[in-house]
């Protein structure tokens, strides 16, 4: 059996915030030398999905989920639609 699993997670954030830049400062150290913006939203998506938003996101800090900025630091800048959860199953 396969189930396919579609959806779509919505990231807010400012480009020039100091979080943002903080954020993808560690994640190109710690995660992806050389990695650009893209590829760290990418590595943001991929761990709410796994893990949801209360937890630090390896490398790149917290991120605020439905309006609400996280209460922990490091403030990656990023924020996290309350839509993330909504996920489409197909079984084949």
């Amino acid at each position: 059996m396969t189930i396919e699993i579609t959806g779509q997670i919505e990231l807010t954030y400012d480009e020039s915030s100091p979080e943002f830049k903080e954020a993808l400062d560690g994640y190109q150290e710690v995660i992806e030398k050389g990695g650009d913006k893209v590829s760290m939203l990418k590595h943001v998506a991929f761990y709410v999905t796994r893990f949801g938003t209360d937890g630090m996101i390896e490398g790149v800090g917290y991120v605020g989920y439905n309006g609400r900025k996280p209460t922990e630091e490091p403030n990656s800048g990023i924020m996290v639609s309350e839509d993330c959860d909504e996920f489409d199953f197909d079984v084949r």
